[in-house]
């Protein structure tokens, strides 16, 4: 998918949270401004996913966060962003639910897959004390 736009400030608000919970040292990505990004391209899927650069100059990537979405009709999707050489290249939003992956998710959907364990863990142990 060809498009060539400004990154919105919801993207920026998303790229940023998953630098802030990135998997690995994030420093030289902080040099680039997350919001001097553009946006050149998507999935052909329908996914929201987003290329900040062209596919064809990816070459080898890294992934930089992994986290989660999880809406409020309580759908799910994995949200990856993956960098090259110190830039952002990539915002892959991925099913957990059929076409969940359909919807750029907001900042106040993300959590990272610990936060998502201890959710259901104490919503497991809520269950259990109801039931007893």
């Amino acid at each position: 998918m060809c498009m060539d736009r400004a990154i919105s400030p919801n993207e920026v608000n998303l790229v940023n949270w998953l630098l802030d919970h990135a998997l690995v040292d994030v420093t030289a990505y902080r040099h680039h401004p997350v919001q001097e990004l553009r946006v050149v391209g998507g999935c052909g899927c329908g996914c929201a996913s987003l290329d900040f650069e062209p596919e064809g100059q990816r070459g080898k990537v890294q992934m930089l966060a992994d986290e989660l979405a999880v809406y409020p009709d309580g759908q799910q999707a994995g949200v990856i962003l993956w960098g090259r050489e110190g830039k952002v290249v990539w915002l892959e939003v991925y099913d957990c639910q059929p076409e969940s992956s359909h919807r750029v998710p907001d900042v106040s959907n993300l959590c990272t897959w610990a936060d998502l364990g201890r959710r259901d863990l104490e919503r497991a142990n809520r269950s259990n004390k109801e039931s007893h």
